[in-house]
């Protein structure tokens, strides 16, 4: 971890940070606490909302410290300047005192932010480690400025990789990690080119999959006793099922954050705080563990066992998808089972879907989801074709019989709000179309 927060006799909460020091780097967050009010293991004070001045709560203090030790250690790794002035530099509020940067190539910065990656486990890393592949490939032994990273290098380097055979959305997925890259950089001053903000690449519709609440039981009914492996992510997939925690989340559900049945609990990406009525699977599955969760494994090893799971369980519903392979759009779309489209986001797929068609208000789904606004939200959304149709022979007008006209049924859908939320969200909030 690269930043550690201690209590300190004195009651003030100090910033640690070791990985190669001799002698750790310490700043204080300014921020006074009795012992009663912090949870050392957790990183965090025992009430999230407890305020360091009118303005701020320690939460967020904590967090704009972290976030101010990350960058100025990826600044110093590539620069080798002070780490207490970089670190300065990033609290908003501080002015910063010159700068040490040196010249430094994009390649080389890549490089050190993978490893950053690496070290912190990102559940993206391996996609991230996948891209530097595939540019180290395309440059061979050139070592490019920032500046090379222009329009001519755009085109050149979308070409390499569809003659690399690559479907369209592995494409697009590697334009997304080299334009975040190069971004962060600029944030760092390590470059002036804003070239990257013309490179565009098209996706094509994926097809996301979520497990209805049946689909789920099966699951979780499964007999996996002789597969411990399985067995236990199983239940951790059951969790993030009927919670729809993000994937580091999982193992952060404890007996402790439940109260009268809800489940508080902050997300580590977003700091949100979520309420979420806990389904008694999730229950059972923490009296099964003694109220601590167990901790998952890697993003690509738990989806390789999601898809034992989703087979073992019999979701073989087939999916086909029309898809685009080095540029070339396949005439044949490919086939494949339900349990092959399983990955570690259908669980928060899942709930997020599942609660929608059972009738819940998409502002209701965001509390429990933690989504900040409805784009985000509707991208977690998955109805499929016979859902669609399902819900639509429940409508009026599909309803009435030859000769008895009914007056119009103007209450929308709840399927409608994806297409006309942003359009009419105050009145979904104001109650007027419910």
């Amino acid at each position: 971890m690269a930043a550690n927060f201690r209590l300190e006799p004195n009651k003030y909460l100090y910033l640690y940070h070791w990985a190669g020091l001799d002698v750790p780097f310490k700043v204080s967050t300014k921020i006074k606490l009795n012992p009663a009010q912090w949870d050392d293991k957790k990183q965090s004070p025992k009430d999230i909302k407890l305020k360091y001045d009118d303005n701020e709560t320690v939460v967020d203090r904590i967090s704009r410290y972290r976030s101010a030790l990350t960058n100025a250690l990826t600044e110093v790794n590539v620069t080798g300047g002070d780490l207490k002035e970089a670190f300065y530099s990033f609290l908003p509020g501080i002015k910063r005192v010159g700068s040490t940067l040196k010249a430094v190539k994009f390649l080389e910065y890549y490089k050190v932010r993978l490893q950053e990656y690496k070290e912190e486990e990102k559940s993206n890393y391996l996609s991230y480690q996948g891209t530097y592949r595939n540019l180290t490939d395309f440059f061979g032994r050139t070592n490019p400025t920032f500046d090379q990273i222009d329009m001519k290098f755009y085109k050149e380097f979308q070409r390499h990789l569809e003659m690399k055979d690559l479907g369209m959305n592995t494409i697009w997925n590697q334009w997304k990690n080299i334009k975040c890259i190069l971004n962060t950089a600029y944030l760092l001053r390590l470059h002036n080119n804003t070239a990257y903000h013309q490179f565009r690449a098209k996706q094509e519709r994926a097809i996301n999959v979520f497990l209805t609440v049946d689909e789920l039981e099966k699951i979780y009914k499964l007999d996996l006793h002789n597969h411990p492996g399985l067995d236990r992510t199983r239940y951790l997939f059951i969790v993030g099922s009927f919670t729809g925690l993000r994937f580091q989340d999982w193992s952060r559900v404890s007996k402790d954050l439940i109260k009268d049945g809800v489940l508080r609990i902050q997300s580590h990406k977003t700091n949100e705080v979520s309420l979420i009525p806990c389904h008694r699977f999730v229950l059972e599955i923490l009296d099964k563990y003694k109220g601590e969760l167990p901790k998952v494994s890697s993003n690509q090893k738990t989806n390789d066992a999601l898809k034992l799971i989703g087979k073992a369980a019999r979701l073989n519903q087939v999916y086909e998808i029309v898809s685009t392979q080095g540029g070339k759009r396949k005439a044949i779309p490919d086939k494949y089972k339900k349990w092959e489209l399983i990955t570690t986001h259908t669980a928060r797929r899942s709930l997020c879907t599942n609660l929608i068609l059972g009738g819940a208000n998409p502002y209701e789904v965001m509390k429990v989801s933690g989504h900040s606004n409805i784009e985000s939200l509707s991208k977690y959304i998955s109805l499929n074709e016979l859902d669609v149709v399902d819900n639509l022979k429940k409508l009026a007008l599909f309803n009435n019989k030859p000769g008895k006209a009914k007056k119009p049924n103007i209450v929308p859908s709840r399927l409608s709000w994806i297409r006309d939320i942003e359009k009419d969200g105050h009145k979904y909030m104001t109650g007027e179309l419910l």
